[in-house]
């Protein structure tokens, strides 16, 4: 009965990462057979400092993006499940940008954030806070605008998944907290948070897989620069196998990149489970 399903599994996920490491051991420019070089590629990522930089400004991304769409989804969910005025519009509103293809979110922001024509500075002259702002071209802003684009292109996937988390909690046990002088946060923090911990571990962990691999949105609005203060991981893996084309190095850069999501994915489940338990 699984057998198609595991067919499935093998031939488009247990090949290509099989593949991926078998190229990672050799040098390759993608014609031809992979010349076999051993560790080679790995000793050259260990001392490579773009690598390195590429890890800390992926981590850093990881970060800003997780927290701050857990927690607005957070909110935004709570809010709609407590039925605040126009929570029905709130809903549609910030579900929309999920459905919009992450390239096309990327130059739609990247022309909102230009200097002399973009919206953002528009926006802020207006309120007196300066309209001549480089978002994309200076190295200490770059990073935080597409942080935000990602936060606003995830936010809503993580707010529906768990809206739908909190509507299994019975009206019956906020009712009870309220008629026992319970405040709305109170009631988020002791009744909504404990009952959806276990959603909560898993919409980390999703977004946490989302940001590391936010090719789209950051290679549409700034392809990894200025400079290389946005070249996350993926971005370095496509700039070294089809840019530079040394398809070994980047296979080895996306073996790498692929440990390291896999460790922050278990790091975070086992964190969850553990507050579950712990809640229990």
């Amino acid at each position: 009965m699984i057998a198609p399903a595991m067919l499935l599994l093998a031939l488009f996920i247990a090949y290509p990462i099989a593949e991926s490491v078998h190229i990672s051991l050799g040098s390759w420019d993608g014609i031809g057979s992979v010349a076999y070089r051993g560790l080679a590629n790995y000793r050259r990522l260990a001392h490579d400092a773009l690598v390195r930089q590429s890890v800390v400004t992926s981590l850093a991304f990881f970060l800003g993006t997780v927290v701050f769409t857990v927690t607005i989804g957070c909110l935004l969910a709570n809010a709609i499940s407590r039925e605040v005025p126009g929570a029905r519009i709130f809903k549609v509103v910030w579900f929309l940008p999920v459905i919009i293809p992450v390239s096309v979110a990327g130059i739609f922001w990247s022309n909102a954030f230009q200097p002399t024509t973009g919206v953002a500075n528009s926006v802020l002259g207006s309120v007196g806070l300066g309209d001549g702002h480089a978002w994309l071209a200076s190295s200490s802003t770059a990073p935080y605008a597409t942080i935000f684009v990602a936060v606003w292109t995830q936010t809503g996937y993580a707010m529906l998944i768990l809206l739908g988390a909190m509507d299994t909690i019975s009206p019956e046990v906020h009712e009870a907290a309220t008629l026992d002088g319970v405040g709305a946060a109170g009631r988020l923090f002791r009744i909504t948070l404990p009952n959806i911990l276990p959603m909560l571990g898993t919409i980390t962990t999703l977004m946490s897989v989302f940001s590391f691999n936010a090719f789209g949105v950051i290679y549409a609005m700034t392809r990894g620069g200025p400079g290389n203060s946005t070249s996350i991981l993926p971005v370095l893996v496509y700039k070294q196998s089809f840019l530079d084309q040394d398809y070994g190095y980047g296979s080895a850069t996306a073996v790498v990149t692929t440990l390291i999501v896999g460790a922050i994915g278990i790091l975070v489940l086992q964190v969850f489970r553990q507050r579950s338990l712990d809640a229990r």
